[in-house]
């Protein structure tokens, strides 16, 4: 299969590109911001990230320069680094690796034979417009919720168990006992796993760069809306019909080859240009990382979320996968029984003060305080919401008004700046997206 894997050329083209499907990426924003941090400090003056998700802006501004690179999640250190600093294997160890995980991949699928059969004669009716027993699997199909007694008495659940009961536990099966069936087919997990397992053997020096093609790998294939983790696909219209069409699209997707697609994405990090500067990245609390940065810095940059939304939740996969871990799933209770949670999240994910109505104020005061402290210029990104707009409650926290009051208790000088027209996937109600403007993205800047 090819399907999805073509778009691959076009996205990752020319020096840089985005290694995963990120909300509120600013990958349309890049020269603007890469203009702005300039002009308020001339490169090779280094630069620090505070919020560097999916690595792109540092990417972009450690090509002129220095740049530290931090943020709070296992998944976004990884990518910096990957993104920063590219690990370059000779051909023969690129082709070695690939081998060991050609054998991985190979071995990984005994355990469940019966299962994957199964699932492949769901993708054949799905794409027959029977999609009936793939929307089964899409609700129900995860092996760590198999026990759970919403799920119905038949097939899939002796499946299910039968293949749990007979999987090794640990970080080397998580991604085919979690989430397989539920993000990803059962063998486009099990190869996720085998990669996983291959790439966390290798030596620190190359594991960044391996672990961030993982990680694109996992984005670019899993079937969800908009390629985020933030909930699986709902197969069923609210009268309970399979929607047939999606179905079949997700029978299409899941036929993806995660090791042709591992193999292309490392390639595409592997040929990244050397950086010629000293780069630096980190995990760390933002409010840690500008009390114990003793480095130089001529500039802080600083992209925290916009929205009520926290972005752990879009992207617990990939830190599962980026930590290497085998974490506790939370649950939910729904009447007087305590069931797996549909999404599969993490029991223990990051919650950031900048998602709490109650916590936002005083996160963004931390922020510029703390940025102050370091005598240099600070660039906000922010998206704000219009006065009224029934947008509000839902998504944005903060208006631009209150934000340079903020600035303005700490820097002499304060500016704001439209950034064009630059529209982010929000993947909230439609009628919660209409009003937001799509110029809207702004910068604040406070300068001394």
């Amino acid at each position: 299969m090819t399907g999805q894997l073509g778009i691959l050329e076009s996205e990752i083209a020319g020096r840089l590109f985005r290694p995963i499907h990120y909300l509120g990426n600013k990958w349309r924003a890049l020269s603007a911001l890469e203009t702005a941090v300039d002009e308020l400090s001339p490169p090779p003056g280094a630069a620090l990230d505070l919020f560097s998700g999916s690595g792109v802006v540092a990417a972009r501004l450690g090509q002129k320069r220095p740049v530290i690179a931090a943020d709070i999640q296992e998944y976004g250190r990884v990518l910096a680094s990957a993104l920063l600093m590219p690990a370059h294997l000779s051909d023969s160890k690129q082709h070695a690796l690939l081998n060991q995980v050609a054998k991985a991949s190979a071995t990984r699928t005994g355990e469940f034979a019966s299962l994957l059969e199964y699932e492949i004669a769901a993708f054949e009716q799905a794409l027959a417009s029977k999609g009936d027993r793939l929307a089964e699997i899409l609700e129900q199909g995860s092996m760590m919720a198999s026990g759970d007694s919403e799920i119905a008495d038949g097939a899939l659940r002796e499946l299910l168990m039968s293949a749990l009961e007979g999987m090794p536990k640990g970080a080397d099966t998580v991604l085919t006992r979690y989430y397989g069936g539920i993000y990803f087919s059962y063998k486009q997990a099990a190869d996720l796993d085998a990669i996983a397992s291959v790439v966390r053997c290798l030596p620190p020096k190359v594991r960044d760069t391996a672990l961030a093609a993982l990680l694109s790998t996992a984005s670019q294939i899993v079937s969800t809306v908009g390629n985020q983790f933030a909930q699986p696909i709902r197969p069923r219209s609210r009268d309970g019909r399979v929607k047939h069409e999606s179905v079949g699209a997700v029978a299409r997707t899941r036929q993806l080859d995660a090791v042709e697609a591992f193999r292309r994405w490392l390639t595409q990090y592997q040929d990244l240009p050397p950086s010629a500067h000293s780069h630096q990245v980190m995990r760390g609390d933002y409010r840690d990382v500008l009390d114990q940065t003793t480095a130089t810095v001529s500039i802080i940059y600083a992209d925290p979320p916009y929205t009520r939304d926290h972005y752990s939740r879009f992207y617990h996969v990939l830190e599962t996968i980026a930590v290497g871990d085998e974490p506790d799933l939370s649950r939910v209770t729904i009447g007087s029984e305590a069931r797996t949670s549909r999404g599969l999240y993490r029991a223990e994910r990051h919650q950031s003060p900048f998602c709490i109505k109650t916590e936002v104020r005083q996160a963004f005061r931390d922020l510029v305080q703390g940025a102050a402290k370091h005598g240099v210029p600070l660039l906000i990104s922010y998206s704000p919401y219009s006065n009224g707009s029934a947008a509000r409650p839902q998504t944005r926290l903060m208006t631009i008004p209150d934000l340079e009051s903020i600035v303005n208790e700490h820097f002499d000088h304060v500016e704001v700046r439209s950034m064009g027209r630059i529209a982010h996937s929000k993947l909230n109600a439609e009628r919660l997206n209409i009003e937001v403007n799509p110029e809207a993205e702004v910068v604040i800047i406070g300068r001394f």
